[in-house]
């Protein structure tokens, strides 16, 4: 029998005014795959900090096996200015206790295609960021650990890489793993179990992301069921109570109190993101003309004799390998980077906004209000019609109080939405998103409304000649 490593009973959080976690109950046993989906901001990272130790709740007990190691990957990849591969994943240990490790061997081969010192010796700064992140799950993996606690683990991986540790995670299956991910590939892969945090509350379904979307699918259809005779019977108890004292006093007390609970238990209606079409300026003939260009990142050439137009109405994704210089082509397309020789021209009438992977345009001490206030008080949308920044942000499923909710305390998706809205406030015509995929993760229902919603975003982008550029390590489903 599974021996269980981490209890949680009646655990609660609050941030604020929002409580993010309402006494929530659960275990990871040995060798159990947990997948953990759900909204932007609904409490996903908060619970698995919770379970890592790294935060605690403010009510509730958490209860740990003594013998047991866990791990945590957390979703940001840092680490001081010296810092080498060698020094984050191997540490102190020396050369002949590692290297006859066949694990560590496997491991290293896996994620970095081999152990030579031109590979463990390099600088962690000069790292893309599929590399970095390729070095906290090595650092992971090589420990003899008894759970994982991934949090976005595939954030930045090539689809090789998300191969790779889908695989490695399958064979390793002494190991317990709870993971965060939006990639729905990888919880079919390797999850036996998923928890949707939704209203604060956990939800269990057995199984990975396909069979979770259908018995979730079915628990909506049994709900929607309920919700009809429910309803029914409100509008009977309402026409009852409606008829006057005569009637009332003439019915039992106990049909009085259950009609007024079943009226009062009524659920509030859950807040919802609606994806606004910004005004953008026309593009002329030009955006961007690239020729015989170079780019160059110290002594490493990553592109050589590039020849690229990119003209109005152009939707282009850029793939390829971590470390193969898609963020470096796109920071010089936005021009935050020099090619280092050929000729590169972008059309006057250009205003391009770059979504980067990194956020630190966000101040962690604004109150979300403020971040959009800061870019204008007002803004224009298509067809000439204006809203405020608060009613902007309402629109974007941020309400009163979590406009008041400082950015230091937003999820990562959250962020993520809100940095995009400040970029298109700006009316830009030329988009450049870097790790698109990283905006947000949603559950079924709104995967379903948000695909429709960016089929009608296209088109009015279309419409207004603008244009789309997108980096991504995988092409999604």
């Amino acid at each position: 029998m599974a021996r269980n490593l981490i209890n949680l009973e009646s655990v609660s959080k609050q941030y604020g005014v929002a409580p993010i976690l309402d006494s929530v109950s659960l275990g990871v046993s040995e060798s159990e795959r947990v997948g953990v989906v759900g909204r932007n901001g609904g409490g996903k990272s908060t619970l698995m900090k919770i379970i890592a130790g790294v935060d605690t709740p403010d009510e509730g007990r958490v209860t740990r096996s003594s013998w047991a190691k866990v791990g945590y990957l957390n979703q940001s990849d840092s680490a001081p200015a010296a810092t080498t591969v060698r020094d984050l994943i191997i540490g102190s240990k020396k050369t002949h206790e590692w290297a006859s490790d066949a694990g560590v061997r496997e491991i290293l081969r896996g994620l970095f295609g081999g152990y030579s010192s031109e590979i463990l010796d390099r600088p962690y700064s000069s790292l893309s960021g599929g590399e970095k992140r390729r070095v906290g799950i090595a650092g992971l993996l090589i420990e003899p650990l008894d759970l994982v606690l991934l949090d976005e683990p595939t954030n930045h991986l090539d689809v090789e890489g998300v191969a790779w540790l889908a695989h490695h995670l399958r064979k390793r299956r002494e190991l317990a793993v709870v993971v965060i991910t939006h990639d729905r590939w990888f919880l079919d892969e390797i999850a036996d179990k998923t928890w949707e945090v939704i209203g604060g509350k956990v939800e269990e379904y057995e199984g990975g992301y396909s069979a979770y979307v259908l018995a979730k699918a079915e628990r909506a259809r049994q709900q929607a069921s309920e919700d009809a005779r429910r309803n029914n019977l409100i509008r009977k108890e309402l026409a009852w109570l409606r008829r006057g004292a005569p009637a009332r006093t003439s019915k039992p007390k106990f049909r009085m109190d259950a009609a007024q609970q079943l009226i009062s238990n009524e659920p509030a209606p859950r807040n919802s993101a609606e994806l606004l079409n910004f005004a953008a300026n026309r593009l002329g003939k030009t955006v961007f003309e690239v020729h015989h260009a170079r780019l160059t990142v110290g002594d490493r050439t990553l592109i050589d004799s590039l020849h690229w137009n990119v003209a109005p109405g152009d939707r282009i994704g850029i793939v390829g390998f971590n470390g193969s210089g898609k963020t470096t082509l796109m920071r010089a397309l936005a021009g935050q980077f020099r090619f280092s020789a050929g000729k590169f021209q972008t059309g006057t009438t250009v205003k391009s906004a770059f979504l980067s992977q990194h956020l630190q345009e966000l101040d962690p001490n604004w109150r979300v209000i403020e971040a959009v206030e800061r870019v204008a008080l007002r803004v224009e949308l298509g067809g000439g019609s204006e809203v405020t920044a608060s009613s902007l942000c309402e629109r974007l499923g941020f309400d009163y109080d979590g406009q008041q909710r400082l950015v230091r305390d937003l999820s990562g998706g959250e962020r993520r939405r809100l940095q995009l809205t400040r970029l298109l406030m700006d009316s830009p015509n030329v988009l450049l998103l870097l790790k698109e995929q990283e905006l947000a993760s949603f559950n079924h229902e709104e995967l379903i409304r948000i695909n429709s919603e960016l089929e009608r975003i296209e088109s009015q982008v279309t419409e207004l000649e603008g244009e789309w550029l997108e980096l991504s390590e995988r092409i999604k489903d």
